[in-house]
């Protein structure tokens, strides 16, 4: 098991202040607000270590771990790549707390508030347990379980603040976007119905499915060519979003050639799964886009999602941010 720790002579040393223990203990300052040691491991630990595992191994082919964590690769170093990565998602989380702050989600955004907080918790989830009270979630929770929870959902109440506050969304902007993005992402559902003959791959079978195709092309139609062959298979077929996974999984070219033909038109020879098929499309349901109204909460949960991206961007752009180079270069990964 690994293990982020921070190798640090300053910490033999007695400090004479609470500044100097913030001092040793902090990683970097966003805009006045600390990044400390335990903060940085929790994310270090939890999110970068597995992926910069799999990022080394993946692009410089490393199978041998020993010394994994100093030793140069290219002219990247694993325990850098680590915690630069570490580092700019906790400059990006700071940031949003420090909105939390100033919007009242929040009080106290220091690490140390919220271990008391976590240690609280637990503490009320014992007693509850103890007098068989219905708990929801873990009985005890970890620092990332809990930091995770509670961050996700001040991240909930900061963006209804913002968009109370600060967003200013009104209807054409809604509209707006609801035109914009309809095609990717308000499509109605579809359904197309063929008619298809097929014949499995034999020495024969090219000849006579392409006698087959003229023969559709001059008028037969698919019943009257499937009962001169028992060779040759008719059926009909649906193709909609309940069977759109298996379609996309079983018969991707028979799925793909459908959604182009329109109706009573004649495909041209599909080979896939060891088997000549051809379709005519029999039905094809206009799929249109989905109501704004029946979709507009979905709209504004998006444009408010992308003003909170946008906001955030710009709070990291214009961050004063200060690292204190002696903590952050003595954190090390243990193997």
């Amino acid at each position: 098991m690994t293990v982020i720790v921070a190798l640090l002579s300053l910490f033999l040393i007695a400090p004479s202040s609470n500044n100097d223990v913030e001092d040793i203990q902090t990683v970097a300052t966003m805009n006045g607000e600390p990044i400390q040691i335990p903060e940085f491991m929790l994310i270090l630990n939890n999110n970068y270590v597995a992926k910069t595992y799999n990022y080394f191994s993946n692009n410089y082919g490393v199978k041998n771990y020993k010394d994994f964590w100093t030793t140069v690769y290219g002219n990247e170093k694993p325990i850098d790549y680590a915690k630069s990565l570490a580092l700019k998602e906790l400059i990006r989380i700071k940031s949003e707390q420090i909105l939390m702050k100033e919007y009242g989600v929040a009080n106290d955004i220091s690490y140390g508030s919220f271990l008391n907080e976590l240690e609280q918790e637990n503490k009320r989830r014992k007693i509850a347990v103890d007098n068989n009270q219905v708990i929801y979630g873990p009985i005890e929770y970890s620092e990332y379980q809990y930091f995770s929870h509670v961050f996700a959902n001040h991240v909930v109440e900061l963006k209804k603040k913002l968009e109370k506050e600060t967003f200013n969304i009104n209807e054409s902007d809604l509209r707006a976007l609801y035109e914009n993005v309809k095609e990717e992402y308000f499509m109605d559902s579809y359904q197309i119905k063929v008619e298809k003959i097929s014949m499995k791959k034999s020495k024969n079978a090219d000849k006579v499915m392409k006698n087959l195709l003229t023969s559709l092309q001059n008028g037969y139609s698919f019943k009257q060519l499937s009962n001169a062959n028992q060779e040759i298979l008719f059926e009909t077929q649906t193709f909609n979003e309940t069977t759109s996974k298996t379609d996309y999984d079983v018969n991707p070219q028979l799925l793909n050639e459908a959604k182009k033909i329109s109706v009573g038109e004649i495909s041209n020879i599909i080979e896939e799964n060891n088997t000549l098929t051809i379709i005519r499309c029999i039905e094809n349901k206009d799929r249109g886009f989905q109501e704004y109204d029946k979709v507009k909460e979905q709209v504004k949960t998006q444009i408010i999602d992308e003003k909170y991206e946008e906001l955030i961007h710009n709070k990291i752009e214009h961050a004063d941010v200060e690292i204190s180079d002696v903590v952050f270069n003595n954190l090390i990964v243990e193997q």
